[in-house]
């Protein structure tokens, strides 16, 4: 974890949304949930198609050749009337097992974060879950789901999908934090 905060202290030193054009669509939905974006400046990431499958549908999608991982960012506001209201470990848990392959030996791995982490977020509840993704969902053979949840804004998902681990890899589950 010390590495981990060592990544953001040197991710918040960068304006979040310097040289990378967002889709005004989703600053928006950022915006309204007041979550901050750290750009990935540091390597060679490019915006890619969103992926409309039926599981989820991206907010927003960047990948890097260099680093070999693709991101995917999905932002969903606390609604009353929803299902999982104030419910976020049924909500990501839920999520997490859409996203999983049901193949017999395959492994869903969860991280719970401590009261550091979850001010490091700045969220009241935080999950990562590691587990290989349906084929219908990404081709790479790992995903990591980060779910983040603040009371009264709603729930920020980061999903990493990648064949082996970057070193960059803890640095890039900081990409969405509530303000």
């Amino acid at each position: 974890m010390k590495s981990l905060l060592f990544s953001l202290c040197l991710l918040t030193g960068l304006p979040a949304f310097a040289q990378m054009d967002l889709p005004p669509d989703f600053v928006r939905l950022l915006d309204s949930l007041d979550i901050r974006f750290t750009a990935p400046l540091d390597s060679d990431y490019r915006e890619r198609m969103r992926h409309d499958n039926d599981y989820l549908i991206d907010d927003y999608a960047m990948a890097s050749r260099r680093e070999k991982l693709e991101l995917r960012f999905h932002i969903r506001p606390e609604v009353a009337n929803d299902r999982y209201y104030q419910l976020p470990h049924l909500a990501a848990t839920t999520l997490a097992m859409n996203l999983s392959s049901n193949d017999e030996d395959a492994v869903t791995a969860v991280h719970s974060f401590g009261e550091e982490d979850l001010e490091l977020f700045n969220a009241d509840w935080v999950r990562m879950y590691t587990f290989r993704p349906k084929r219908s969902f990404s081709d790479k053979q790992q995903a990591q789901l980060v779910a983040l949840y603040r009371e009264g804004r709603g729930m920020a998902y980061t999903i990493l999908l990648f064949d082996d681990a970057p070193d960059t890899l803890e640095g890039r589950q900081l990409s969405l934090r509530f303000r």
